[in-house]
């Protein structure tokens, strides 16, 4: 297996989700479809839209 495919597979695709209008915040898996600023679902605290804030990497601990 080549350096860059072991690189990829150590790593997991992360949306953060954040409210219009309160500061609730959460983190879920990248889904396919996600981009940056589409409406994705409702806040819990006050109802109103929840947006895509970021989309990033994150490196997965093999430790196990």
């Amino acid at each position: 297996m080549s350096q860059v495919n072991q690189t990829q597979q150590n790593k997991t695709i992360i949306t953060v989700l954040k409210c219009l209008k309160c500061s609730y915040s959460v983190e879920r898996q990248f889904r396919e479809g996600d981009f940056v600023l589409k409406i994705d679902g409702t806040c819990p605290n006050d109802g109103s839209p929840l947006y895509i804030w970021g989309i990033y990497a994150k490196s997965v601990n093999e430790k196990k």
